[in-house]
């Protein structure tokens, strides 16, 4: 348990030094492309921070001005993979939100899958150990950088209560929490356990319709009965 506690702390701290003028973020790019470019080619196992340090130009204490380790290297390519996703979709986002809720979440669900197979296109070992836990929304435009999951969360309320007559689940707190963190989890489970499915045409309006099931509240069975919607068995 304390392992486990200890190696999200490592990867919770990616950059060390934030750069501030344009060499030093030459530098920090030049160091995640050098990384990039090795983790395609020769797997996760094979990014160090040394060969990083080789590809990308620059000493290795360059990189351990940035990075502590090569953990918070392949976190930082993860994010800023969510980040360019993150960067398209905001003006996506800002017009459908004056379109249907159905329209935005296929429109979020379809830059979902989108994101989901560029991280696993940088190997499923890579995926497991530095994307899974990346939040809902971060790639959607509900948020970037150091967002945290609450903030995600609240971003997805406040996105519900826009579409708030198409949103009959009174709880909306609870809605924009399972949209943010469990539908992630879901994708998580099927990128890991069957990834070709991702392809399905199936998939994006599945999405949908389970994250419908979240912010719709059905009326009870015997409520049905009282509205007509299904008669009593004798």
């Amino acid at each position: 348990m304390q392992k486990t506690e200890q190696k999200k702390g490592r990867q919770g701290a990616t950059l060390r030094h934030v750069p501030v003028q344009a060499r030093a973020s030459f530098t920090l790019e030049a160091i995640i492309d050098a990384a990039s470019e090795i983790l395609k080619s020769q797997g996760v196992d094979a990014v160090t921070t040394r060969k990083v340090a080789a590809r990308a130009g620059v000493s290795v204490g360059a990189v351990y001005q940035y990075f502590p380790d090569k953990e918070a290297i392949l976190m930082q390519i993860s994010k800023r993979i969510m980040d360019e996703e993150s960067i398209e979709a905001s003006p996506e986002l800002f017009r459908l939100n004056r379109q249907s809720l159905d329209e935005l979440l296929q429109a979020l669900f379809q830059r979902t899958v989108r994101t989901e197979m560029r991280l696993l296109g940088l190997g499923k070992d890579f995926y497991r150990r530095y994307a899974r836990q990346m939040q809902f929304g971060r790639a959607q435009g509900l948020g970037r950088g150091e967002v945290s999951s609450e903030q995600l969360v609240a971003n997805m309320e406040q996105l519900l209560r826009v579409h708030a007559e198409e949103v009959g689940e009174p709880d909306g707190e609870l809605a924009a929490f399972m949209l943010v963190r469990g539908m992630r989890m879901l994708l998580a489970t099927l990128v890991e356990e069957r990834p070709e499915l991702l392809e399905s045409p199936s998939l994006v309006p599945m999405l949908v319709r389970i994250s419908r099931a979240m912010t719709d509240a059905r009326p009870e069975e015997g409520e049905q009965g009282q509205d007509g919607g299904g008669a009593a068995r004798p």
